[in-house]
């Protein structure tokens, strides 16, 4: 399996003739899409759009970005320029290559969305979340391995946190203690 992963990531890379706006693609991607949809849960929440769905998606996201940290402490995976294999596009520091973090919290962000009265926009996050895989992939931090190890991570953290009835009660109290911060309208 680490052959075809170290194979399928060598089709996938950026090469030294990689078009310029094809890099700038893939690092917008792999850098900043993550960023931008913070800021679209932040403005959801601020709007008032379904809260509990957008707290539902940030209890995924950080479930799963945890179990990566715990992942990453008992079990060391290189990136692929620490293996001599690629061209590090990002000048990304060695660490833990696997589960990709960005990938799992796009899927955990997507799926609990999904799941959501804001299902369209976890649709939509999807494909994103695939994309923003691809650009890892393409900069050379990532094998394809990670990016699949992260969607599937992410999608089992929103299903677990999709599981705990409680949740709702404590939704509720964050969202009761916001509204009533002053200036906050409902």
């Amino acid at each position: 399996m680490t052959q075809f992963d170290a194979d399928l990531f060598l089709m996938l890379t950026a090469g030294p003739q990689a078009p310029g706006w094809l890099v700038l693609v893939a690092s917008f991607l792999a850098s900043s899409v993550v960023f931008l949809v913070a800021l679209g849960l932040l403005a959801g929440w601020i709007m008032g759009r379904a809260r509990f769905a957008v707290l539902d998606a940030v209890a995924s996201g950080f479930l799963g970005l945890g179990v990566v940290q715990v992942i990453g402490l008992a079990l060391y995976r290189p990136r692929p320029f620490e293996d001599g294999l690629g061209l590090n596009l990002m000048n990304h520091i060695p660490e833990n290559s696997f589960p990709s973090d960005h990938a799992t919290l796009m899927f955990a962000l997507a799926v609990s969305l999904a799941m959501s009265p804001l299902r369209r926009v976890g649709l939509w996050l999807l494909p994103l979340g695939l994309a923003v895989g691809w650009g890892r992939i393409y900069m050379g931090v990532h094998y394809p391995l990670d990016i699949l190890g992260g969607a599937v991570l992410g999608t089992v953290c929103a299903l677990v946190i999709a599981a705990i009835p409680q949740r709702r009660a404590l939704w509720a109290a964050i969202e009761r203690i916001y509204t009533r911060l002053p200036g906050v309208t409902r």
